[in-house]
């Protein structure tokens, strides 16, 4: 049964924008009952300003973004950010980016933006942290190692893509983890790992996924070694990962999966098929998401979910994978403090505005 959203709860808005990527965040309520906002990516601009009114009828909450999050400079992923960097009513506190310098002209317009108006710019590596009262944001990528190669050795702009882990905590992390080395029990090493996690993946691909593995490795208790070796949490466990690349062959490695293991999948696409000639053979095949990723996450039991409804509608037996969404529409996710996410599709198409659930 759907539950109210409750104001210590964290939101996650991924709009149907067709191809592209558009996460408007609700960060939970102030002391004063009032919501405050993030973003991560914009591909329309219309649609999330749109949306965001809507909401805000429902939940109220202060206009200006706490941050907006460019995750590469590809135009899917940054085409609507530079008008709410240009409107006051909207302009963010931060803007975070991966520092991979691009020419196009839709990218040089906001780093202008950025410089006229005095916005400050966050230049995003592995290991940076933030911190929204009990929400604890984490960049796993891109390493250090791929960012100083930017405009030298051709580090792939997709590989560029800043990677964020959105952990709702319980209690204050800052406080709790103040305690780690005080008496004999560790909560932050005893409790559930991934429970309350979102990750949000960019168009992060296989090289920035390589660095993301050894970057934050899983530790298990030995008991030879104790206590040099502790047992330590796993720090890519998530519940829901929002897919990268569109869920394209090059997005994320099964083994990725297999560390995450989330429950929920999300894909930001619309189907595209690409036919290639070889010798008296067509081969044709889907792009976006692709077959190989499919197959990860059904292998891992994740349940997926698309913007565009093409893998909910596509056929077992004659039926679809799941009935319940099998339609394009704006996905939501909702993470209590410490708690297990809960979804629900909408179904607008890419170029309406649906009301946003004060359910789910």
């Amino acid at each position: 049964m759907p539950k109210p959203i409750q104001p210590e709860d964290l939101v996650f808005h991924f709009l149907n924008v067709g191809f592209g990527d558009n996460i408007l965040i609700e960060l939970p309520a102030d002391e004063d009952g009032k919501r405050s906002y993030g973003l991560v990516d914009c591909c329309d601009h219309e649609k999330t300003k749109g949306y965001l009114k809507e909401l805000q009828k429902k939940r109220p909450g202060e206009t200006n973004f706490r941050f907006i999050c460019a995750t590469h400079p590809h135009y899917d992923h940054i085409s609507g950010i530079n008008n709410f960097l240009k409107d006051p009513d909207y302009r963010p506190e931060e803007f975070w980016e991966s520092g991979f310098r691009h020419q196009s002209k839709t990218y040089m317009n906001i780093i202008n933006s950025i410089h006229e108006h005095d916005i400050k710019l966050v230049r995003v590596s592995s290991g940076m942290e933030w911190y929204f009262g009990k929400v604890q944001v984490t960049a796993l990528s891109p390493s250090i190692r791929l960012r100083n190669r930017y405009a030298t050795f051709g580090v792939d702009m997709n590989n560029s893509s800043v990677v964020l882990r959105f952990e709702h905590h319980k209690e204050d992390y800052l406080l709790t983890k103040s305690l780690e080395y005080k008496g004999t029990k560790s909560e932050e090493i005893e409790r559930q790992a991934g429970r309350s996690v979102v990750v949000l993946a960019g168009d992060a691909e296989f090289d920035s996924w390589a660095y993301v593995a050894d970057e934050y490795p899983r530790l298990e208790a030995s008991k030879t070694h104790q206590p040099l070796v502790k047992k330590m949490i796993n720090p890519l466990a998530c519940r829901v990962i929002k897919v990268a690349h569109h869920g394209s062959m090059h997005s994320s490695p099964l083994d990725i999966y297999e560390k995450m293991n989330p429950n929920l999948a999300i894909i930001s696409t619309k189907q595209e098929v690409s036919t290639k000639q070889i010798g008296d053979m067509t081969l044709e095949r889907g792009l976006f998401p692709h077959p190989s990723s499919i197959s990860s996450l059904e292998e891992v039991g994740a349940t997926i979910l698309t913007t565009d409804g093409c893998y909910e509608s596509s056929t077992v037996d004659g039926q679809p994978r799941n009935p319940d969404c099998d339609r394009c529409g704006t996905i939501v996710v909702v993470v209590p403090p410490g708690g297990d996410p809960r979804y629900d599709k909408l179904d607008d198409d890419e170029y309406t505005v649906k009301d946003p659930p004060t359910d789910v």
